[in-house]
């Protein structure tokens, strides 16, 4: 009989409200959630004929639910501190994957797998656009987010430095300033250039950039004999390439040939201009024989240079103190600084490049360096002025290799991380995607939504573009659940309910008293 079909048509479909309500409270905390809304449409209706003006005389048939729709409004953004929640403000959705779908989500709860990948608080992987040194490339199809926890940044060498230095236009000819520069190989070890200015007359100084490298002493101790050696280089000749510095302060202390031996220590020689590493050995031996430590038979103390620039010192009881530095082969590492009657620098007119420094100890690449003279500006670095000269490093590009310290993610989504030496590197950029019809996405649970016919094909792009949102490193979306409006939802679905039900009990009190009648 329609008068029990028709409440229960509204028992049916206030049901479906009370429990999308329900699913609504339920959610109030959880992550990124959107809240629903019930609608209803009436349902067919039944033809029982016309008045007499012809107006249709019609019987309603109930109700039904027309739509559960989501309400995709932005929830508030709340602090949480961490580096992997992510927080999206606007338009548009997360992607993410299970490696062969790919899902859209508003909830940034991520955290990392033990291969540095960002993924989603049920394992799904973080889609964005890849990075290659630290270039992102926002036409290339999307991969899952990677942090390098584990890796090391490789270090880059100097290639170009700058200073500011002001000359003191009153020093008399021959005065000298100089002032350190710190550089960096191939491999990432530090040098402390010196730049060195030597005043020839009013308005001209000549400059010379050194570069000395102090050796790391290598020990060893076999049958008795410690050895002690340094690695001047490991190509070309001890003449060519190998020199010492005279910053080389190398003391040797071991037994004398006396009866009994007793303890001795020399003090390496001075130093010649340009002393190549055999000729610096030479020059021990012969300190040790003077005094009076045996450079041959037993308990001999032996100093050899091999050819390929390492400094050997071997002996029972020998042991070896003090530094020694090599002075790397340098080309056009001097010239002429000539200034105007103002103090501005006029020649050289451009940066000084091809200052190269070569033979390292380390065995890395030789140093071919540009001296930048000349700021962004055009104005001269380098100036003269009758003031007290000063020389004060400015910038150089190289940096040390350095360990991974961690990682933050922009508003457009792009993923950063930092390292020891200083550096950041954008390993990444978070993807947004969005459909035409939002209303069309079907909810898979997990706050996770896949495309269909009715939502139209995900369109994916950079966050800020294309009108998609936002995002907000170290917070969370919250639900957009509004617990006032769903309280007065739920009281008006259960006055509903109870109508309904009301009808019914009517009805089957009318059926009732309808049958006994009969009877």
């Amino acid at each position: 009989m329609p008068s029990f079909y028709i409440p229960l048509t509204g028992l049916n479909a206030d049901s479906t409200a009370l429990n999308t309500i329900a699913n609504d409270l339920a959610n109030m905390n959880t992550t990124g959630f959107k809240a629903q809304t019930t609608n209803f449409a009436d349902l067919f209706y039944q033809q029982l004929g016309a008045t007499g003006s012809g107006d249709p005389i019609e019987a309603g048939a109930g109700t039904q639910v027309a739509s559960n729709e989501t309400d995709f409004s932005a929830g508030s953004a709340n602090s949480t501190g961490l580096n992997t929640d992510v927080a999206l403000t606007g338009n548009g959705f997360f992607v993410v994957s299970n490696g062969s779908e790919e899902f859209l989500t508003r909830d940034g709860n991520f955290s990392m797998d033990n291969n540095g990948n960002l993924i989603t608080s049920d394992g799904m992987s973080v889609m964005g656009y890849p990075s290659v040194n630290g270039v992102i490339n926002t036409n290339a199809p999307l991969v899952p987010i990677n942090i390098p926890e584990n890796e090391t940044e490789a270090p880059s060498a100097t290639t170009n430095f700058g200073l500011n230095a002001t000359l003191d236009s009153s020093d008399a000819n021959g005065a000298t300033v100089s002032g350190p520069i710190q550089v960096y190989d191939s491999l990432g070890n530090s040098y402390l250039a010196t730049v060195s200015f030597t005043k020839q007359a009013n308005n001209q100084w000549t400059y010379s950039v050194s570069l000395p490298d102090k050796l790391t002493a290598n020990t060893s101790t076999a049958a008795g004999v410690n050895t002690v050696s340094y690695n001047f280089g490991s190509s070309g000749t001890p003449a060519t390439y190998a020199t010492v510095d005279a910053g080389t302060n190398l003391t040797i202390t071991a037994p004398n040939n006396a009866t009994p031996p007793v303890m001795a220590t020399i003090t390496a020689p001075t130093i010649t201009a340009g002393e190549s590493v055999s000729d610096y050995a030479t020059a021990l031996n012969g300190a040790l024989a003077d005094a009076g430590i045996p450079t041959t038979g037993p308990g001999a103390v032996t100093v050899t240079a091999s050819a390929t620039g390492q400094l050997s010192i071997s002996g029972a009881g020998v042991s070896v103190s003090g530094d020694v530095v090599q002075d790397p082969v340098a080309a056009n590492a001097t010239g002429t600084l000539n200034f105007d009657a103002n103090g501005n620098l006029v020649s050289p007119s451009s940066n000084v490049s091809g200052i190269s420094f070569t033979g390292l100890s380390d065995g890395a690449a030789g140093m071919d360096l540009t001296w930048n003279l000349f700021g962004t500006n055009g104005a001269g670095l380098v100036k003269q002025v009758a003031e007290t000269s000063t020389v004060t490093p400015s910038t150089q590009n190289g940096y040390p290799a350095g360990t991974y310290n961690g990682f933050t993610i922009g508003s457009d989504g792009t993923v950063t991380a930092s390292f020891s030496n200083g550096q950041n590197l954008n390993v990444g950029q978070i993807a947004l995607g969005t459909v035409a019809n939002l209303q069309g996405l079907q909810a898979e649970g997990n706050g996770e939504y896949t495309t269909t016919l009715a939502s139209g094909d995900m369109t994916v792009g950079a966050s800020g573009t294309a009108g998609l949102g936002k995002m907000e490193d170290g917070s969370l979306e919250a639900s957009n659940v509004n617990i006032s409006q769903e309280f007065s939802d739920l009281i008006i679905a259960q006055r509903a309910f109870e109508a309904n039900s009301k009808a019914i009990t009517t009805f089957d009190t009318v059926t009732q008293e309808t049958i006994q009648m009969i009877h």
